[in-house]
């Protein structure tokens, strides 16, 4: 076969390729989707579920129900979407602990977050805050760094667990500033935030500390994130507190198994485009302490691999090493 009939036949493929894809996306859902989230019921990435499929359901004509699959840090509920059939009925949506921390903390993951999943978009960002027992003659991140270091590590920072999210950022913290702040695990947050209202542990870094701070319980020192949170608006970002440098994504979106149609991905992305872009959506995510932060597809999947990186870098700097 000569190289003008080659050209012709991937011509005519692609073309064929690109009409099912269309007649696939139109079509879609032609059932009910599963929306799984990896963890148990109950916390905030649910809640963010339920307001994402119950609008998906609403627009699209066909049920989006929630579906736990906790296990494992997050792993069984990826693992279980990263292996399921591609045609867009199965999806998971999680966090950037799932995606971006876990491949850095257990090397033994049976699926890879960036070539295992096909983006569709990230939803949110988490508002995440560094906290301190109100006892505590600590009001800046300044007096933070400044007692840190008048005596070194008998400052504790709780964290939900080793790996998580609030063990990294804590260790950006004291990478940042120098401050040299000792890790106290805990088995989830609901712990960790009992210690730190009692006082017998000094700070903690989470997106669950703003309740408790509205109530005093807690006094926030800053927000993690790149830009103030519209409940705190006096509490500066670590960025404004002198620590420029300072770097750890916390979101949640939405990604389908590898090999999913674009053309359905796609129509999946628009639809968030807009549902996202509603008041009411908003107002209800906002209602679970994170900010509207819809992100096309290819970015998405930009931003997975780059926070891959980025707790990678963390991880290395601070000398973590992980059974």
């Amino acid at each position: 076969m000569g190289i003008r009939r080659l050209r012709l036949v991937a011509v005519a493929l692609a073309v064929a390729a690109m009409g099912i894809g269309g007649a696939l996306a139109q079509s879609y859902p032609s059932k009910p989707v599963r929306m799984i989230v990896p963890f148990a019921p109950g916390g905030r990435v649910e809640a963010v579920a339920r307001i994402i499929a119950d609008a998906l359901s609403k627009d699209l004509g066909q049920p989006f129900l929630v579906e736990s699959r906790a296990g494992a840090g997050g792993a069984v509920g990826a693992d279980f979407v990263a292996k399921a059939s591609n045609d867009g009925h199965t999806l998971l949506l999680c966090s950037a602990g799932v995606l971006a921390i876990l491949p850095n903390v257990d090397k033994k993951l049976p699926y890879d977050s960036v070539k295992d999943f096909t983006p569709v978009s990230r939803l949110i960002e988490g508002f995440t805050f560094i906290g301190t027992y109100p006892g505590l003659p600590i009001k800046s991140i300044a007096e933070l760094v400044a007692a840190a270091k008048q005596k070194p590590n008998t400052l504790g920072y709780a964290s939900s667990g080793i790996g998580t999210y609030s063990h990294l950022a804590g260790e950006l913290v004291a990478i940042a500033s120098g401050a040299p702040i000792k890790h106290i695990p805990y088995r989830g947050s609901g712990p960790a935030l009992n210690d730190i209202v009692a006082g017998h542990v000094a700070l903690m870094i989470g997106g669950e500390l703003g309740d408790l701070a509205k109530a005093g319980k807690i006094r926030i020192l800053a927000t993690t994130n790149e830009k103030r949170s519209p409940e705190f608006p006096d509490v500066p970002t670590m960025k404004e507190s002198g620590f420029p440098q300072f770097t750890a994504h916390s979101w949640i979106g939405l990604v389908g198994p590898a090999r999913m149609s674009g053309a359905i991905a796609e129509k999946l992305n628009v639809t968030l485009a807009r549902v996202m872009a509603d008041p009411a959506t908003q107002e209800k995510l906002r209602g679970l302490g994170g900010e509207p932060a819809y992100l096309a597809a290819a970015p998405f999947g930009q931003q997975i691999a780059a926070d891959i990186g980025i707790y990678a870098d963390i991880i290395a700097k601070a000398g973590l090493k992980f059974e």
